[in-house]
């Protein structure tokens, strides 16, 4: 019996073999076998596809093979997640994860449940938002600028790069706890908001490190971050909550895969991940653009998903009541 035990067993791996079937398909211990397949959920030349293929690079050497980006953008990043819900939990199809994936479940039908159709591999980093004004604005604090919006019936149009963004929901829930009057002005992105800013179209703007270079030159200032901690290119710039607003929002991103996966497969993902956030080349990428690594391992980003999904529906409601209520 042992004997045609172990034939059947070198049988089917040479089977798997002839198929041109990875072994590491077979035996988890010998992942990864080939190319792994990352998904940046973003177009081509963003922010989050350099950081993406700046990790692939880190993580592939980690790994000693190499990782594969794919660009797949629409549907406010949420691709990556709808296509691990149709893909093998073998470890080879990955994608990033922003937040927005526990968001939109609450806005609209997806075709993705990310508390049942994923696997939480590694919490990588934040983006940093900050509130920038033009330079002329007469608006030299937050608070100034919170006063303005309360005692104004127009109240302060504010820039964002779309709806239901970190940004966009921040800000409703300021306005919400301090009763002030704020005006959402979505656009495609951090470019048009920002030409839009100086040409006066809207009074302030809430974006990424974009904003850096029209601070040096003097044409924006920064009145506040939105993030928990202080951004280290605006260090001057305090946080909402240091001013008195108990407001903040981090926008984390991490790599995730399809339910089902082999818990030693996920370990070895995660170590490489974990691993590559110690890169130069990919730190120099995330403190160019603002970003600040925020690493988790797969349980504590399994229980971050769990809680995420929970207030980003919470936050998504009170967003829908006040919209009703205008």
């Amino acid at each position: 019996m042992q004997r045609r035990q172990i034939l059947r067993l070198a049988g089917a791996a040479w089977v798997a073999g002839v198929a041109g079937l990875p072994v590491g398909r077979l035996h988890a211990e010998d992942f990864p076998s080939r190319p792994i397949k990352l998904i940046v959920p973003y177009g081509a030349g963003g922010i989050t596809d350099q950081i993406g293929r700046a990790l692939a690079d880190a993580a592939g050497r980690e790994l000693g093979q190499s990782i594969i980006v794919e660009n797949k953008p629409g549907v406010s990043g949420t691709l990556g997640a709808t296509q691990m819900a149709t893909s093998e939990p073998d470890g080879y199809t990955l994608t990033m994860a922003p937040v927005v994936i526990f968001r939109l479940p609450h806005v609209q039908k997806m075709r993705y449940d990310p508390l049942k159709d994923l696997t939480y591999i590694s919490m990588i980093a934040d983006y940093n938002f900050a509130v920038a004004v033009r330079t002329d604005a007469k608006w030299k604090t937050m608070q100034e600028l919170v006063a303005e919006a309360k005692a104004s019936s127009r109240g302060i149009s504010y820039g964002t790069t779309g709806i239901y963004g970190s940004q966009h929901l921040t800000i409703s829930e300021l306005a919400r706890i301090t009763q002030s009057n704020w005006t959402h002005v979505p656009y495609k992105g951090d470019a048009e908001a920002i030409t839009s800013l100086l040409g006066g179209q809207c009074d302030v703007a809430m974006l990424t490190n974009t904003l850096l270079p029209y601070v040096k030159n003097g044409q924006l200032r920064v009145l506040a971050v939105l993030s928990e901690k202080r951004a280290p290119d605006f260090p001057d710039a305090p946080t909402l909550r240091e001013i008195g607003y108990p407001v903040w929002s981090n926008s984390p991103f991490g790599i995730v895969g399809p339910a089902g996966m082999k818990p030693e497969v996920v370990r070895k993902l995660d170590t490489a991940f974990r691993n590559a956030l110690k890169d130069p080349k990919l730190l120099a990428v995330t403190q160019q653009y603002g970003m600040s690594t925020n690493y988790m391992g797969p349980e504590q980003y399994s229980a971050y998903a769990q809680n995420a999904f929970k207030s980003e529906g919470a936050i998504i409601r009170r967003l829908a009541e006040a919209m009703k209520n205008q």
